[in-house]
């Protein structure tokens, strides 16, 4: 009798994901703590400090990087625990939120809008935490989740939801700049209330595009993690839609009911 090799070749490539993924994000987050720790060391060294040392602490947490980068750190500590998270509907708004941010954040490094504030230029370490937190934590962020996942996570409700993250910072800069005269990323005086407003439209529209990218290939793109390298294992059809769990088995066909939370 022939001996079937359609197992073995899905077996070939099984691997287990889930851990990689987990050491990944593991990673992922320690690197947003570092940048993180590391712009604080360097908030003393801004020309402001000393005149206006709880200003110079708001101005820095007021950067869009930094509160992106701790909300990456968050989602990712909550991934190393479980790679193939499912999470609820605040979960999966939290992690589209991540990437698009991650995403708007570093194409803002090549446009006149740069930098963290009053640090970047004053010490080794506000230099290391500018080229981490917007270089090298975007990069690393959506790289992250093009090979792992978890997908699919992203739905229009948590796009939705997922709103909530620039809607409080433009309201909260924009409150902020017109009782302190100070904007992130920005010289001279307080835009007029006009101005700021069209800016919050601009921001918020190029949010919604960026959250449209990944929705797209959210849904597109094959489910992770699977547990296969690519090209090898079954296709996802014959695994099933399921999204969450362990790595599915090959060739079986997932029997539960769609998960409500993905519709």
């Amino acid at each position: 009798m022939g001996v079937s090799t359609v197992g073995k070749a899905r077996e070939r490539g099984r691997y287990d994901e889930v851990h990689v993924a987990a050491a990944f994000h593991g990673l992922t987050a320690l690197l947003a703590v570092v940048g993180l720790a590391l712009g604080i060391t360097a908030v003393p060294a801004a020309p402001g400090y000393a005149a206006a040392a709880a200003h110079s602490w708001w101005n820095y947490a007021s950067a869009p990087g930094v509160q992106a980068a701790l909300l990456v750190f968050v989602v990712s500590l909550t991934l190393l625990m479980d790679s193939a998270m499912a999470g609820g509907r605040l979960w999966r708004a939290a992690r589209t939120a991540t990437l698009a941010a991650m995403l708007l954040v570093f194409l803002a490094q090549f446009t006149p809008y740069r930098g963290l504030p009053g640090t970047a230029e004053m010490s080794v370490a506000g230099v290391m935490a500018d080229r981490l937190l917007l270089y090298a934590l975007p990069v690393v962020v959506v790289t992250g989740w093009l090979i792992f996942g978890p997908r699919p996570r992203i739905s229009a409700g948590a796009a939705t939801l997922g709103l909530v993250f620039p809607g409080f910072w433009v309201l909260w800069t924009g409150l902020r700049g017109a009782v302190t005269g100070w904007l992130p990323y920005t010289a001279g005086p307080v835009p007029a209330a006009g101005q700021l407003l069209m800016m919050g439209i601009g921001l918020i529209l190029l949010w919604l595009g960026a959250t449209m990218v990944f929705l797209l290939l959210d849904s597109t793109m094959g489910r992770e993690p699977d547990g296969y390298l690519p090209g090898y294992g079954p296709p996802d059809a014959a695994g099933g839609k399921r999204t969450d769990g362990p790595p599915f088995a090959g060739g079986t066909r997932e029997t539960e009911p769609v998960d409500p939370r993905d519709l």
